[in-house]
């Protein structure tokens, strides 16, 4: 269960699972986040579900009705099985229902959380991780009701449905709550002569006979649903004529037929036995949650068709363990059964580190296929050479990419959540035909799935083809089988108007994107443009509702029908403005680095200033005390004005409080004044030539936080810290900052590196689709010294966050310390280059100097023809220190202190002797930036104060990164980087010292 903190109010979490064991399974709960809240209810139900041959489309049109005197948000998180799909999404606007439609998931959020802040009407639901999805709208009005509509499609003939038996549709409800008005409708098309579908339910009514042979309605008020639909539909039989239906959408004509498996194809081929198996175990943190009741099952059937095989077991978290080896005779795997029943689940899943093994003839991998962490997250096939069975028993799983997996490795998929261990032994142990070839005349039909060499299941003795009809008939001959000695044919005669329907051209578009998701990474276009057609939610298109026409015009989104001749013709007028606004960007750039040179060539004084009187403490505004996740914290409020008139500068500190210095390394920082020997431009054939000067050093403040679970740890012996981890993962198991301490503990103190790597790398597991957690992750991850394993996390902070510069200059900084400059430079320029949003104040200019020096450094090796040449001017200096943190909406103020106890800050951004403080970040993640051309010799102090922030996190509340830099765009350039967790508001903590040599 999610919480959902807002600042206004409080949220509503509604949670709608489509469960399907085997087929189709429903079932919705509400629970405001406010305990105090009365309960929003469902008003009425409207349930309809269309099924035309083995597809079926079912519609949730509900009402709610919010009897709380605010406004909600609401939140729908629902998991689908492997084969289901949402396909529709509606919201009522002024009274009126309409269409969400396709965009891109990650401008869809963007929009989505920028006009929410406008407190209109958006809604926006897209998929999460694996075949998980969510629907967040607002608002459900203060005291009325908002009306919702979401539709799914699926497959009815899941592999549980044997060959030539009647498949089933199965609908179970359970409303919290009496509905006013209750409406149930079920059409069901078949094959003419078919028999009318029978129909049962435990719903307390009486379900009516059949209208006109294939329509089934029910009308209650003041109901209660609470119960199963049952609907046993009509089987196929295998003499039967393939059933075909069509129909027209946007100009192209579709096709959809259904025939009956010939029986010879029916007999798949048995696999050889094994001499020895791989068995490839998911221990991650969220292997806890898969179904091992029904994984046992599995293994003890197929053991007991196995017999005798040698075990090869490898145990997947953030990297694979080395292999254990067991014997089973018999069929008996006891010994194999105990360790697996001991497995410890903890850390990420990733397939790091697996190693191909020469003796297994088959691998079974046990996972639910969403991988999260390392480098190895986007492989097509795995690095094995034996065939690769892929098993989930899991409903929140990656359905999709498991089926890849299996078939790029020339095993089967067995989804548990769908087949009873016999069933899904018997398909392990065979070898499942193949599409061998699609004969057909490419003047009458086109783009026909399934495409040659697509698997076919055979065990519910149906065959699907579909296309594109182009001219009046065509027919289509596919081959399947083995190989061309036992090859059977399928005919299928299409004929234009042919049992028009409103499923073929969906069918048509899923059964395409099903079969391009097998290589995302190389159709990721096609399923786009395919997706964004037709309407239907994938890991890149969401589906979004906006409450004006002027806010389609304004996201450059095209609009339901009803709207979209007036958005074409205001957007004609918004495509000048874009070009002009993009030149007038660099422009402003190139101001405010003329205004950056006049400072850098400027001669500052290097003795002790006069001393200037103290300043007043900062006034911290009131507090409001909110609700989160079942506990109290508290929420600053203010507005970013008010805040800097009431808040005057802190008075200097004296530096005669060392601390405890750890992690001492010692540095070269060049002498900056040689620059001025320099060409103006900074390079000299594409290197700096400035000579290092002896002495200089910085020191990192060791970062201890406070917490009983580390007090143990640190009282433990050896051998138990592991175990005591364990006890308390159990009360902080949903708790980020309880893996980010424990890791920092074994990484700093118990100096135990893949143990905190293991624990670190849980946090991918707690927030796939969290920018701020993975970002945490991400920076902690280069602070152990493992860019490698960062870049694929900041490479997912990007596609969840891409209107944040932020996250490019994350990706840019680890791509450079990868050696990927030319990446590193692309990445910065699109920075400097591109207008953002007011909440991140001039931070082209931090990442201009960094592209600067990259390219001061490298030079000879990048291509710079996208890049003004006018804003190429690298300005090295001596000293450099940059704040970064992982909260939105949060105030963190870097402060640094030089020799003479001046202070550089928000609010004396120019010290006596140069040190340049950036723009203050009040609002968004940083970063904020020190710099000092030539600095005086002497202790430069480096703190950050906590001023507040409007968000909490779980992380206590805001994680913040630390970038410690001597020689900065020079060949000498290094570089220390911390990682603190900041807990209280108003909290001023010392990180370290830079002590510059004379």
């Amino acid at each position: 269960m999610k919480f959902c903190p807002l600042p206004r109010g409080f949220a509503l979490l509604a949670v709608f699972l489509l469960i399907l064991t085997p087929i189709a399974r429903a079932q919705i709960a509400l629970n405001p986040t406010d305990p105090k809240a009365e309960r929003v209810l469902i008003r009425s139900a409207d349930i309809s579900t269309e099924i035309t041959g083995r597809f079926a489309v079912t519609t949730f049109d509900l009402v709610f009705a919010n009897p709380n005197g605010r406004d909600l948000e609401g939140t729908f998180e629902f998991p689908l099985l492997d084969g289901q799909r949402v396909v529709r999404f509606a919201l009522d606007i002024n009274g009126a229902l309409r269409e969400a439609v396709p965009v891109e998931k990650e401008k869809g959020r963007v929009v989505f959380e920028e006009i929410e802040r406008r407190q209109v009407d958006p809604g926006l639901l897209e998929q999460t991780a694996g075949n998980n999805y969510r629907a967040r709208i607002f608002p459900i009005p203060a005291n009325g009701t908002r009306r919702i509509v979401i539709a799914y499609q699926e497959d009815l003939m899941t592999a549980s449905t044997a060959a030539n038996k009647a498949p089933r549709y199965r609908l179970a409800l359970n409303f919290p709550n009496e509905l006013r008005t209750f409406n149930l409708t079920a059409s069901v098309f078949a094959a003419p002569g078919a028999k009318p579908a029978q129909a049962s339910t435990s719903l307390a009514l009486k379900l009516p006979a059949w209208s006109d042979g294939h329509v089934l309605q029910v009308k209650k008020e003041n109901f209660t649903a609470r119960g199963v639909l049952d609907l046993k539909l009509p089987a196929i039989s295998t003499s039967a004529r393939p059933a075909v239906i069509t129909e027209t959408f946007n100009g192209r004509e579709y096709f959809y037929a259904e025939a009956a498996l010939p029986a010879t194809a029916l007999k798949a081929n048995a696999r050889p036995e094994p001499k020895c198996v791989g068995i490839l175990w998911d221990a991650s943190g969220s292997g806890r949650d898969r179904n091992h009741k029904r994984e046992f099952a599995l293994l003890d059937a197929w053991f007991a068709a196995v017999r005798n095989v040698e075990v090869k077991l490898v145990c997947l978290r953030n990297t694979a363990a080395a292999p254990i080896t067991f014997k089973v005779r018999r069929g008996k795997w006891s010994e194999l059964r105990a360790a697996l029943e001991k497995t410890i689940y903890d850390g990420a899943t990733s397939f790091d580190g697996l190693i191909d093994d020469a003796s297994v003839d088959e691998w079974l991998l046990f996972s639910d296929g969403v991988v999260n962490f390392g480098t190895t997250q986007n492989l097509e096939k795995l690095p094995l050479r034996a065939p690769v069975h892929a098993v989930n028993a899991s409903a929140k799983a990656a359905p999709a990419f498991l089926r890849r997996l299996a078939a790029q490795g020339g095993g089967e998929f067995a989804d548990l959540m769908a087949l009873d261990a016999k069933t899904a032994t018997s398909r392990l142990r065979r070898i499942s035909p193949r599409v061998l070839a699609v004969e057909r005349d490419p003047e009458a039909v086109a783009q026909i799935f399934p495409e040659v060499g697509a698997p076919v299941n055979t065990e519910n003795g149906t065959f699907v083809v579909t296309g594109i009809l182009r001219q009046q008939s065509a027919t289509v001959r596919v081959k399947i089988g083995s190989n061309e000695n036992d090859a059977q044919a399928i005919e299928v005669a299409i004929n234009s108007g042919e049992n028009t329907g409103s499923l073929a051209a969906r069918a048509w578009a899923t059964t395409k994107i099903n079969h391009l998701a097998a290589a995302p990474g190389d159709n990721r276009e096609d399923i786009r443009r395919t997706s964004r057609e037709f309407r239907i939610v994938t890991p890149d298109t969401s589906l979004i509702v906006l409450e004006t026409l002027a806010d389609y015009i304004r996201y450059d989104i095209e609009p339901p029908a009803e709207l979209r001749d007036e958005w074409l013709k205001q957007r004609r007028a918004t495509d000048a403005a874009t070009n002009k606004n993009r030149k007038q960007q660099i422009d402003r750039i190139v101001t405010m680095l003329h205004e950056r040179v006049q400072w850098w060539e400027k001669e500052f004084p290097k003795d002790k200033p006069i001393k200037r009187p103290p300043e007043t403490k900062p006034i911290h505004p009131a507090s409001e005390v909110v609700i989160l996740g079942g506990s109290e914290r508290q929420n600053t409020v203010r507005q970013e004005q008010s805040r800097r008139r009431e808040r005057p500068a802190a008075a200097p500190r004296a530096n005669d409080a060392d601390g405890e210095i750890v992690a001492i390394e010692r540095f070269m920082v060049s002498d900056a004044r040689q620059a001025a020997d320099l060409d103006r431009s900074g390079f000299e054939d594409g290197r700096r030539v400035d000579k290092p000067a002896t002495g200089s050093f910085i020191a990192l403040q060791r970062w201890s936080p406070s917490a009983s679970y580390l007090d143990r740890l640190r009282r433990a012996p050896e051998a138990e810290r592991f175990s005591i981890y364990l006890e308390e993962r159990a009360d902080h198991a949903r708790e980020p900052g309880f893996y980010l301490d424990v890791a920092e503990y074994f990484f700093d103190e118990a100096k135990h590196t893949p143990t905190a790597l293991q624990i670190l790398s849980n946090l991918a597991e707690l927030g796939l689709e969290d920018a701020a957690l993975l970002r945490v992750l991400g920076h902690r991850l280069v602070q152990a010294g493992r860019p490698d394993l960062a870049l694929p996390v900041f490479e997912r902070v990007l596609k969840i966050r891409g209107e944040e510069p932020q996250s490019r200059r994350d990706l840019a900084l680890v791509c450079a310390k990868l050696e990927q400059y030319q990446r590193t430079a692309d990445l910065l320029w699109e920075i400097v280059s591109r207008k953002w949003d007011d909440r991140f104040p001039e931070i082209e200019m931090i990442a201009l100097g960094e592209l600067n020096a990259i390219v001061a450094t490298h030079a000879g090796k990048l291509d710079l023809s996208k890049i003004d040449a006018r804003l190429l001017k690298n300005m090295p200096v001596g000293l450099r220190v940059i704040l970064t943190w992982d909260a939105d909406n949060s105030d963190i103020d870097l402060w640094v202190d030089d020799p003479s106890g001046d202070r550089a800050m928000y609010s004396r951004p120019l010290t006596y002797q140069g040190g340049r403080m950036s723009r203050d970040f009040t609002g968004g993640y940083g970063p904020e930036e020190f710099l000092v051309r030539t600095p005086k010799a002497g202790k430069y102090t480096v703190r950050i104060n906590y001023y507040g922030d409007s968000r909490q996190t779980a992380l206590g509340p805001v994680t913040a990164q630390v970038r410690l830099i001597t020689d900065f765009g020079t060949a000498s350039e290094k570089e220390k980087l911390i990682t603190v967790r900041l807990v209280d508001k108003k909290e001023e903590l010392e990180i370290g010292s830079i002590v510059i040599g004379e």
